[in-house]
C-alpha cells in the first residue's frame, strides 16, 4: 500500500510540474490586445485565458501533493 501511494506521488508530482512548465511558457508569450498570440512555426493560436487555467491546476496539483505527502509523512 505504500507503493502505491509513492507511485500516486510521483505521477502527480510529474503532472504538477507540466502544468508549471505550460504555466511559465505561456505567461513568457506577447499577446496582442485581443489576447491571442500567433506562433508561426507551429501555425497555431493561444489565447490569453488558458494561462490562467494551467496557473489554477498547478496550485490545486501542488495543494494534492502537498495533502498526500504530509500525510505519507504522518503514517
Amino acid at each position: 500500500m505504500k507503493y502505491i501511494r509513492y507511485i500516486i506521488i510521483t505521477i502527480l508530482g510529474c503532472v504538477t510540474t507540466f502544468f508549471i512548465w505550460m504555466y511559465i511558457q505561456r505567461a513568457n508569450l506577447d499577446y496582442n490586445t485581443e489576447g491571442k498570440f500567433l506562433s508561426l512555426e507551429e501555425g497555431v493560436v493561444y489565447t490569453e485565458q488558458a494561462k490562467e487555467v494551467y496557473g489554477i491546476l498547478a496550485l490545486c496539483g501542488l495543494f494534492l501533493l502537498g495533502v498526500l505527502v504530509y500525510k505519507l509523512i504522518r503514517k
